[in-house]
């Protein structure tokens, strides 16, 4: 039986964007080797009932970067955590889980006010 091994999953945050960041899985959880850039067909984020699909091709030096907004349910607190598909369908066991918070922000300020005096 084939199985995927996943391991390590951080998040980090800058102003605009969330980076995501993890270890590739080299090995199947039998420990038979696994080439991660041939044998595995996408990554997903599960954060909450959203699910995320993550092209193995676009997560650069496996970093994702992505908005809070397009992986998490709302605002508040979501338990997060990724598994690794391979070119046949199989799911690895899910990563350790993280917690992401989402925290609703006040709107900017306005801008380019002017004063006119008639």
């Amino acid at each position: 039986m084939k199985r995927l091994i996943l391991t390590a999953l951080l998040f980090s945050t800058t102003a605009m964007a969330e980076t995501l960041t993890w270890n590739l899985p080299t090995e199947r959880a039998d420990g038979t080797p696994l080439d991660p850039m041939t044998e595995i067909a996408e990554y997903r984020l599960v954060c909450g009932e959203v699910v995320t699909s993550i092209d193995p091709t676009v997560a650069e030096g496996e970093q994702y970067e992505f908005r809070k907004h397009q992986v998490l349910p709302g605002y508040g607190a979501h338990d997060c955590h990724m598994t690794a598909v391979d070119t046949d369908g199989l799911e690895s066991e899910p990563s350790m889980t993280l917690m992401l918070e989402w925290e609703q922000a006040a709107p900017r300020s306005p801008t380019d006010v002017l004063v006119i005096v008639e």
